[in-house]
């Protein structure tokens, strides 16, 4: 399913299987599915002193997304 609550089960299952000199520092990859505030927050509310966790979010961009970028002036890059 697409639910963030679905998502969150994944991510936490997926990260209790990572040993544990591994988990300093973590990269979670997801796709556009899992574009959510609630999917964000919890790898960014992980981050300790002793653990950095990052995540990055991809998704295939459409011709509407070109377009939408177009319109954003040069500044803001």
């Amino acid at each position: 399913s697409n639910t963030v609550a679905d998502h969150l089960r994944v991510l936490r299952d997926a990260l209790a299987q990572v040993p544990g000199q591994s988990t300093a520092k973590i990269l979670v990859r997801v796709d556009g599915a899992g574009a959510t505030h609630g999917l964000h927050e919890y790898p960014r509310d992980l981050n300790t002193m002793r653990r950095t966790v990052r995540f990055t979010t991809g998704w295939m961009i459409t011709d509407e997304d070109e377009q939408a970028i177009a319109c954003l002036p040069e500044r803001v890059w």
